[in-house]
C-alpha cells in the first residue's frame, strides 16, 4: 500500500481583488479555506497609477492630487469589499498595492509566503487577455506557491 499523502498546512492565504464580480465570487472560496483552515487572510488591490501619464504636458492636471483621490477612493472600496465580503472574520490584513497587477502580486507572494493564492478569473478585456495575457494567467504560471483559479459563477 502506498504512502499516504500528507495534507498541506494552510496558514496564510493571499487574495487579490479587483472588485470585479469573478473577485466577489472567489472571496466565498477564500473565505471557506481561511474559516477551515483557521488561516490568515491577506487581501490586496493593486491600483495604476496616473504616473504613466507624467511625461504629458497638462497644465490643467496635478497628477499628485489625482493619484491621492484615486488612493482614497481605492481604499474605501478596499475597505467596504473586506467588510462585506469578509464580515466578522478575525484575522485579516489588507493592503493597498500600486503598480501593474501581475507584477504587484507576485511581489506580495514573495514578501508574505502564502501558502496559496485564491483569485477569480479578473474581468480585463478579451484583447488584452489575448495579446497580454491576462492577471491571473501569469500570477498561476510564475508563482512558487499554489493558486486557486476560481471561475466566475454560471
Amino acid at each position: 500500500m502506498p504512502p499516504r499523502t500528507k495534507k498541506p498546512r494552510i496558514q496564510v492565504i493571499l487574495f487579490p481583488t479587483d472588485f470585479s464580480g469573478a473577485s466577489i465570487h472567489a472571496a466565498g472560496y477564500a473565505l471557506s479555506l481561511a474559516e477551515k483552515y483557521k488561516a490568515r487572510l491577506r487581501v490586496v488591490h493593486v491600483m495604476e497609477t496616473s504616473r504613466e501619464a507624467r511625461g504629458f504636458y497638462l497644465p490643467h492636471l496635478s497628477f499628485d492630487r489625482l493619484d491621492e483621490e484615486m488612493r482614497a477612493s481605492a481604499k474605501d472600496m478596499l475597505r467596504k469589499f473586506v467588510e462585506t465580503r469578509f464580515k466578522g472574520f478575525p484575522d485579516i490584513e489588507t493592503d493597498l498595492l500600486e503598480g501593474e497587477p501581475y507584477k504587484e502580486i507576485l511581489k506580495q507572494v514573495k514578501a508574505v509566503d502564502p501558502d496559496v493564492v485564491v483569485m477569480g478569473t479578473f474581468g480585463k478585456a478579451r484583447v488584452d487577455r489575448v495579446i497580454f495575457g491576462s492577471t491571473t494567467e501569469r500570477v498561476m504560471r510564475k508563482s512558487p506557491c499554489p493558486v486557486l483559479v476560481v471561475p466566475p459563477p454560471r
